[in-house]
């Protein structure tokens, strides 16, 4: 529920440029620049280390870092002991421990042993004059601070309240399941973790031994003293939430009596209890912003709640406060918990300025924080484990920028007014959020009156008009109800007639943008011809049948009649058909290919006789169906074996002659699904040319082009793409893989960079990234890269084998062996593994190699690569018997480069004159390996039949 702790402790590596910044906590200054980074003075990247956690870790969880306490042994802090006496402080017990600090329980000896929190820590930095600046009731206070020269000791005095950090009590009451749990669980948790609140014994001299009541309160680890009551107890007095329960004993025990902050928690739901705790947090958050003190570093275990149940803000470790000279605070945080425009101003390459993290960005970390509370878990994913800090700030970024997460759908008990105040916390553009934490308290504070919001939208006529009826009970009187409805009914109908009126358009409108976003995420996948098919066609299948579920497409009625059609405009109903009916198309057409792939001849029949209805649902909905419908379906019919029907359907396609961009388009991915690439290239060029922004039709190209072996073109079609969407990754990432399949890696690379930058999650784009890693000899990244895409859930067998590629060319050759053994474990008869370790294998262990390959050709006799393996084998010793093994090669997969070079240099060394043609081949996709062989093959035949002809061509190639 709280992220991944690591992400609190991300640190830099040695050899990474951010260690050229000074990391003395409140530095802030850069001592020296590093290459391609720029200058952000205020950002002291020491911050990215969570400082003092106040007693929320008991266990210790990080030791003082030497970065960040001097670097050397003589400058290392000594803490305090128990028993100690620290300016006038006896320290009794450690309540917890960060980065930077330490927290104790003692007694101030002056003042006859005052219990007393005290947080020590090396006297740097301001907490002390912003703490200063808060005197609230849910902001812990600072009593005094206490530099000691003599240790080197800052000691920061803050009255001693007991209880547990938040992320404590949510733990302890089960928070990750909301629905089991109740506001009284949360006051159980508080009292489980540290026992009820004792009352302090009587003051006694200074010097004397710690009281009964003080020594139960160090072991057990919580308490909260009775002044702490009077101190809150006018603030309670004038809330109205506490002057509701003045009359209420319920199921409070006699000393909740006297904490209404307890009581309120006992009495009401879990859901309630949490909105309440964040409009007190709220409150208290507001009232640092009208003093200019920012947090920065709002999280679960910087809120405190009381064991009078108070919640309180604490840690200003990291706030930010105006200095002299108008500069501005050191710019840190806990990165899980952080506003998008946070993370980019915190990253040395982000476009967001420092100053850009205002009070909004405080609001965005409450909103987390609720959002954890109602919904159960973080609304944002960890980022996958491997990646550089810079990458980990851009994949949290981008995440965030997407949006977050319905909380309703999460927990049904959470409101729509609650879900409402939630987006807008959570916006990921700041100037869509709340502009100040009062507003926030406000609208929670609304939330939990049953009055409208004030700041956010109400989307539910329904609660509102509940919630007007919890304000008003005596209107559900029998006798008040039947007076009211008499004057109301006629003017309510016409108002509800209205309202409905409008919402049903407005709900139209909504789903037809949702539909928008999945049909062109399923265009994408299911007109995919190449990367993971057996895990695109899946989940492009299941995104399109919620599609046509959500519209009703395959029931009974007319489901264009329903009012999420018909209260679209004209415009908007011909698009929604068209892009339907392509659907629909797009379902069947994947449909089969799994099938068929499947080699279950019944399921193929199942699969072609239900396209063939789904195709016959679409003839009756779309009122213009194209040539493409009747093509596809008289090809369903003629696979099983109806060839009357398949005529029928022929002929009526016959008569449609392709007039627009989207006939042309729609037949174009008809005929190349039929493998007709020619065909369909003639068509989809003719689509472009009638629309030249149509996206998809440039797209599906480009796999036409990449399916006849044109790769550069197939990557100018995809640089159209990627300027017509510049922000969508995909034209970006097959664009790289027709440059890479047409040898210019370098090219390749800067686009899979591309890809990588608007979405870092992509494993399509780490993948195809490493893999021309592996060709440019970059194999680091390329292990990077893989490891990320393995932590994203790709674990394919080829995955696996570049990983052990790479790992052998950075000579590990053990671990790679390691690696293709424990592959090999899970699946012993993988013909990609088993072809991949016998490459790996070929030069030191030749019989090993030979295994691999035969037991691949055993399962498969005409795999392409186990054959090439073979011919790689052979070349030295037998090359009549290598040339065979690469023809056959080239005979399963004529696209196989490999084996075209090897079958040119072997007869070349055979003296074959039929090597020249080969070269011919070779040339005509100029990669430098092509040409570095196709040139040797030359040079080899020159020597073989002592013809020189050939050499000059041979060094023009070269």
């Amino acid at each position: 529920m709280m992220g991944d702790p690591s992400l609190e402790a991300a640190r830099f590596p040695d050899d990474d440029p951010a260690r050229d910044w000074d990391l003395a906590a409140g530095s802030g200054t850069r001592v020296e620049s590093a290459p391609g980074w720029r200058e952000v003075p205020t950002i002291d990247y020491s911050l990215c280390l969570n400082p003092l956690e106040a007693a929320s870790e008991p266990l210790n969880p990080l030791p003082p870092d030497p970065r960040t306490t001097g670097g050397g042994a003589e400058e290392r802090l000594t803490f305090p002991s128990r028993g100690d006496i620290v300016a006038g402080f006896r320290i009794i017990s450690e309540l917890g421990r960060g980065a930077f600090a330490r927290v104790y329980l003692a007694e101030q000896v002056e003042l006859a042993g005052r219990p007393v929190a005290l947080k020590v820590s090396k006297a740097l930095g301001e907490e002390p004059r912003t703490l200063a600046r808060l005197q609230h009731t849910h902001i812990v206070p600072i009593h005094s601070v206490h530099d000691d020269p003599a240790t080197g000791l800052r000691l920061l005095c803050m009255p001693y309240v007991g209880g547990a950090n938040l992320a404590q009590v949510l733990d302890r009451a089960g928070a990750r399941l909301p629905s089991h749990v109740t506001g009284q669980s949360l006051v159980e948790a508080l009292d489980q973790i540290g026992g009820r609140a004792p009352d302090w014994d009587a003051p006694r001299p200074a010097g004397s031994a710690p009281s009964r009541s003080l020594r139960h309160a160090a072991t057990r680890g919580v308490g909260s003293p009775s002044h702490v009551r009077s101190l809150f107890g006018r603030y309670w007095a004038r809330l109205p939430w506490w002057r509701s329960l003045a009359g209420t004993n319920d199921i409070c025990d006699d000393e909740d009596l006297t904490q209404p902050a307890r009581r309120y928690l006992r009495q009401h739901s879990y859901v309630q209890a949490a909105v309440w705790i964040a409009a007190r947090l709220a409150e208290g958050l507001d009232h640092a912003h009208q003093r200019g003190v920012l947090h920065r570093d709002l999280k679960p275990s910087n809120i405190l709640i009381a064991a009078d149940g108070t919640p309180m803000i604490l840690d200003f470790n990291l706030s930010a406060v105006p200095r002299d000279g108008g500069e501005e605070a050191a710019l840190g945080g806990t990165l899980p918990y952080m506003a998008p425009e946070h993370l980019d101003a915190f990253d040395p390459e982000g476009m967001t300025p420092p100053e850009a993290v205002d009070e909004r960005s405080d609001i965005y970390a409450l909103g987390l924080i609720l959002f954890e509370m109602v919904a159960g878990y973080h609304p944002f994913s960890d980022p996958p484990a491997g990646l550089r800090p810079q990458e980990v700030l851009k994949v949290m970024a981008a995440e965030r920028r997407r949006g977050a997460p319905s909380a309703r759908a999460a927990n049904p008990q959470v409101s729509w007014g609650l879900d409402s105040i939630l987006r807008q916390c959570l916006d990921p553009d700041p100037d869509r959020r709340y502009a100040r934490a009062g507003d926030l308290a406000e609208d929670l504070r609304r939330l939990l009156d049953d009055l409208p919001l004030k700041h956010a939208p109400e989307p539910s006529l329904r609660e509102r008009a509940a919630k007007w009826l919890r304000r008003h009970p005596e209107c559900r009187s029998a006798g008040t109800v039947g007076g009211l409805a008499a004057a109301l009914i006629l003017g309510f109908g016409v108002l509800a007639y209205s309202i409905a009126d409008r919402l049903e358009v407005a709900s139209a409108r909504v789903r037809r943008s949702v539909f928008r976003g999945a049909f062109h995420k399923c265009q994408l996948l299911l007109n995919t011809t190449s990367g993971p098919i057996e895990s695109h066609l899946p989940r492009g299948i299941a995104l399109a049948n919620q599609m046509l579920e959500a519209y009703g497409v395959g029931r009974a009625d007319d489901w264009t009649a329903g009012p999420l059609v018909r209260r679209l405009s004209a415009a908007e109903r011909a698009d929604l058909l068209e892009e339907m009916s392509e659907l629909v198309l797009l379902r069947a057409r994947a449909r089969i290919v799994l099938a068929d792939r499947s080699g279950d001849e019944g399921r193929r029949r199942r699969a072609l006789r239900e396209g063939i209805a789904w195709l016959d649902r679409v003839e009756r909905f779309d009122p213009h169906p194209s040539a493409a419908l009747f093509e596809e379906r008289a090809r369903y019919h003629a696979a099983l074996g109806q060839a009357a029907e398949a005529h029928r359907d022929r002929a009526r396609a016959a008569t449609i002659p392709p007039t627009t961009s989207r006939d042309f388009y729609l037949l174009g991915t008809a005929q190349l699904a039929a493998g007709q690439a020619d065909r369909a290239e003639r068509s989809l060029s003719r689509a472009v040319a009638l629309d030249p922004r149509r996206f998809w039709a440039w797209f599906v190209l480009g796999l036409c082009h990449a399916d006849q072996g044109r790769y550069a073109e197939a990557a100018a079609d995809y640089g159209v793409c990627a300027v017509l969407f510049p922000d969508f990754e995909w034209p970006h990432t097959n664009r790289g893989l027709a440059l890479a399949a047409a040898g210019r890696f370098p090219e390749a690379r800067a686009t899979y960079d591309r890809a990588l930058e608007i979405n870092p999650n992509s494993a399509e784009a780490r993948v195809n990234r490493a893999l021309t890693c592996l060709e440019l000899g970059d194999p680091a990244q390329a292990l990077r890269d893989l490891d990320c895409a393995l932590a994203l859930g790709r674990r394919s067998p080829a995955i696996r084998a570049a990983r052990a590629e790479a790992l052998a060319r950075l000579g590990r050759r053990d671990d790679a062996e390691r690696d293709f053994a424990e592959a090999l474990r899970a699946r012993p008869d993988d013909p990609t593994l088993l072809v991949a370790r016998g490459f790996f294998r070929l030069a030191s262990d030749p019989a090993g190699a030979e295994a691999d390959f035969a037991r691949v050709l055993r399962l498969d006799p005409h795999h392409a690569r186990a054959h090439l393996g073979y011919a790689y084998l052979l070349f030295p010793r037998d090359r009549r018997a290598a040339l065979d093994h690469a023809e056959r090669a080239l005979q399963t997969d004529p696209r196989l480069t490999d084996a075209r070079q090897v079958r040119a240099l072997l007869l070349a060394h055979l003296g074959d004159p039929a090597a020249v043609a080969e070269v011919d081949r070779l040339v005509l996709t100029p990669t430098p390996h092509n040409l570095y062989n196709a040139a040797c093959a030359l040079a080899i035949l020159a020597q073989q039949i002592h013809d020189n002809r050939f050499l000059p061509r041979a060094l023009d190639l070269l």
